[in-house]
């Protein structure tokens, strides 16, 4: 089942993300139809490129007429990425069927578009494509050539996603050449990728690889132990195929160990698996496993049986690895059933094979059961021939030496993860451990800060207030000296409470805790809006009182700017001029302030769009009317968060002898009632 793992391994690496599992022809329904009624060309190419990517596992010569449309829009509309992509999905889909020349052709041309484009990303990937292209095709060292550049290139670009893939396939490939010292290593580069990018359907397959490697070692009971954590991560990851294969995989260790009512059982599993995903590969693979089920058994006929099942989806993507490997076991079978011309011309097949791809792990199977067929026709001499030659390809690839060089790297494997954990551990506890007297420190610096902002405030207005009260108390003929004064002392009172707006925007940029952060931003915003007051009256014409539209407009502006906000929320302020007083205009500016700063924090969640209208008119009985009202989500939270919000505005509608109510319909909506003349 190693080449079943593999297989699967290709598979996942050639797909566009999210084709992990079978893709079935109900997808494809669905996307048909979007497609019937899709006016862009964009929105066409898109779904052309789905439709091909589903096709690979469902039907890949009907993706390849979807191609034909999909590279006709691209050239349309001119986009070479577009025709990129095309590219790489049409040699996909060669290959998935085993046109291997065409493959090459269709990838070279999107590697080609890609490196013109300076798109290292894709470079990468159709490297590692062209490489598998010719992998199968029995060109290994040009597989080579190929995955060499794509692991230069997604180094470079630190795409760690190719170079896992990349990895993946130089394992297979030093496989097949029998160097199992190089695909122990590109394994563990493999595994090591996906344990930092926390790909837990990669580190699944590391460790199967793992479990392979105990294999080899002749670790039965290790093996299992890693086979049955990977097929217990695919089905938690509900990864069909990766199951299927991970049965298969457990089944093989049952057969040599002779349990065979347990390989039974597991590969009746694979072959549920495999029937229900509809995949020729797994099939292929399913069934070639179930006949080494029935061959270990001696019920040669049924094992004979699943074999040409297995060669015949085998011959229909062009699988020469899989082949070469399987006409030997029919080659077995047929000899078992003395079916000695049929067992010459499949092992004749065989060789044949094996001379293509120059494979040392096919070939030294082919030696061995000549060897068996040899005896069985009596034929001695070559019989011990056959079996030395197995003995010397097998012990090429597993000498002692090799399996020294893997338990090391086992070994270092093991030891590199203990100590990866262990400090890991206690980095946690050292990041944990500073947060926690970073965070104390932060509490009593912040109460600090306010405790001096709102001393430094109060000192402030006292003595701004106190200064305006003796230019007052001045002769009439200073009035114009007087309201210059005045005029500057409204501009100093706003300079002043910019200064403490930065005070607190700087003590908030330093502070990590949430909710001391948004306390800070809070109490900022309190003091810009009383800022915004003393503004308009130094740059109004009356220095008692300010025009409340624009107030208000001001005000709105500056909240939706402090919440990131502007873009998707819209304040209206549906009112006429009207001119307020300053001793009613600021509790008034810190009302809708809480207002907006409520309504924004709870009722458009998660990034919703959303609307806000301010009203305020004044009664011909000389009550001031106020009305915040927004299409937000129905509540409008004021005693949500600490509650300060909310005892803040209670108490400025005491102090300006006011009533509040509050509907929720189709959104919240906050109604006051002012008697100025009763203030306070």
């Amino acid at each position: 089942m190693k080449k079943l793992l593999f297989s699967f391994l290709v598979l996942l690496l050639l797909q566009p993300s999210g084709y992990a599992q079978q893709l079935s022809k109900r997808n494809i329904d669905s996307l048909l139809v979007l497609l019937a009624t899709a006016k862009e060309d964009t929105t066409k190419l898109n779904l052309l490129a789905e439709i091909m990517g589903e096709h690979l596992s469902y039907n890949p010569k009907e993706g390849l007429r979807y191609g034909e449309e999909a590279l006709s829009l691209a050239k349309k509309s001119n986009s070479q990425g577009a025709i990129a992509i095309i590219k790489r999905q049409t040699g996909s889909l060669n290959w998935r069927i085993g046109n291997f020349d065409r493959a090459i052709q269709d990838h070279l041309m999107s590697l080609d578009i890609y490196s013109r484009l300076g798109n290292k990303y894709g470079e990468g990937q159709v490297l590692v494509d062209i490489a598998q292209d010719h992998l199968d095709s029995g060109s290994y060292p040009k597989a080579m050539t190929y995955l060499q550049k794509a692991l230069k290139v997604s180094s470079a670009a630190g795409d760690k996603p190719t170079m896992s893939n990349a990895y993946d396939v130089l394992n297979y490939l030093y496989e097949l050449e029998g160097n199992m010292e190089e695909s122990v290593k590109a394994k563990y580069a493999y595994l090591k990728i996906n344990e930092e990018l926390d790909n837990k359907i990669g580190i699944a397959h590391g460790a199967a690889g793992l479990a392979f490697n105990f294999k080899t070692l002749g670790n039965d009971a290790e093996a299992l132990k890693y086979f049955k954590q990977a097929l217990q991560a695919a089905n938690d990851l509900g990864d069909k195929m990766e199951e299927a294969y991970m049965w298969g995989n457990v089944g093989d260790i049952y057969i040599e160990r002779r349990n065979f009512a347990e390989a039974t059982q597991q590969y009746t599993e694979a072959l549920r698996l495999a029937n229900e995903l509809e995949d020729i590969r797994l099939l292929g693979d399913i069934h070639r496993g179930m006949g080494n089920l029935y061959q270990a058994q001696g019920r040669f006929n049924e094992a004979l049986d699943n074999y040409l099942v297995a060669e015949k989806q085998f011959r229909s993507f062009g699988n020469k690895q899989g082949l070469a490997s399987l006409y030997t076991e029919i080659g077995i079978a047929y000899t078992r059933l003395k079916k000695f011309g049929q067992a010459r011309q499949s092992f004749e097949s065989a060789l044949l094979l094996c001379g293509e791809l120059n494979s040392k792990v096919e070939l030294a199977g082919y030696y061995k059961g000549m060897a068996l067929f040899d005896s069985a026709t009596g034929n001695w001499k070559d019989a011990y021939l056959h079996h030395i030659r197995y003995v010397t390809l097998r012990d090429s690839s597993f000498n002692k030496e090799t399996l020294k060089k893997l338990v090391a790297s086992q070994m270092q494997y093991e030891n590199d993860k203990k100590e990866a954990v262990i400090k890991a551990a206690q980095e946690k506890k050292d990041v944990i451990a500073r947060e926690e007297v970073k965070r104390q420190r932060n509490i009593r610096n912040s109460t600090f800060a306010v405790l001096a902002v709102v001393l430094l405030f109060s000192i402030v207005i006292y003595r701004q207030r106190n200064k305006i009260a003796g230019q007052k108390k001045q002769s009439d003929q200073l009035v114009r000296d007087k309201e210059m004064l005045i005029r500057e002392v409204h501009h100093r009172v706003k300079n002043n409470l910019e200064v403490v707006s930065s005070l607190l925007a700087l003590q908030s940029d330093q502070l990590d805790d949430p909710n001391t952060k948004e306390a800070m931003q809070e109490g900022q915003n309190r003091v810009h809006s009383i800022g915004i007051v003393h503004q308009k009256l130094y740059q109004g014409n009356d220095l008692g009182a300010i025009e409340m539209k624009d107030y208000f407009i001001n005000l709105s502006e500056s909240i939706l700017d402090s919440f990131g906000a502007d873009q998707r929320v819209q304040v209206e302020c549906a009112m006429d001029a009207l001119d307020i007083d300053i001793d009613t205009a600021v509790p008034l500016g810190l009302i809708v302030n809480e207002l907006l700063t409520n309504t924004l924090k709870y009722a458009f969640p998660n990034g919703r769009n959303g609307k806000v209208q301010i009203k305020l008119e004044r009664r011909k009985d000389g009550i001031l009317r106020l009305q915040v009202s927004d299409n937000g989500v129905g509540k409008s939270g004021l005693t949500k968060g600490t509650g300060f919000g909310g005892q803040l505005i209670a108490l400025l509608t005491r102090q300006l002898s006011g009533s509040m109510r509050e509907e929720n319909n189709n959104g919240t909506s906050v109604f006051f009632e002012f008697k100025i003349g009763a203030a306070a």
